[in-house]
């Protein structure tokens, strides 16, 4: 398949590292193209390039991300054959102890 676009280089993720790549790269000469995606958060909040440590904060984002898609890989976890306790609910102060280390 043809296309009407032309790059030397592509660079997939618009974070720190991508954009860094990407810069050092147009500045040897080379056409560069940059793709990034930010699926919107259930209230629609979205940002455009920096990533998550330029835009929210890495450690902390990092672990509320992961606490907010626990119950979803519990449930999947679970079809896929682990044991988990259905009882067990999420600590919201665990949490946010864990994030202000």
């Amino acid at each position: 398949m043809e296309s009407e676009y032309q790059f030397d280089f592509f660079v997939i993720g618009g974070g720190s590292g991508g954009l860094a790549t990407a810069k050092q790269a147009a500045e040897l000469g080379l056409k560069v193209a940059l793709a990034d995606f930010v699926k919107p958060s259930t209230q629609g909040t979205t940002w455009g390039l920096g990533g998550t440590c330029v835009n929210v904060g890495c450690i902390p984002k990092k672990l509320m991300h992961f606490a907010s898609i626990g119950g979803e890989m519990r449930h999947d976890l679970i079809e896929a054959g682990w044991d988990f306790n259905p009882n067990s609910a999420h600590s919201w102060e665990k949490m946010q102890h864990s994030v202000e280390k």
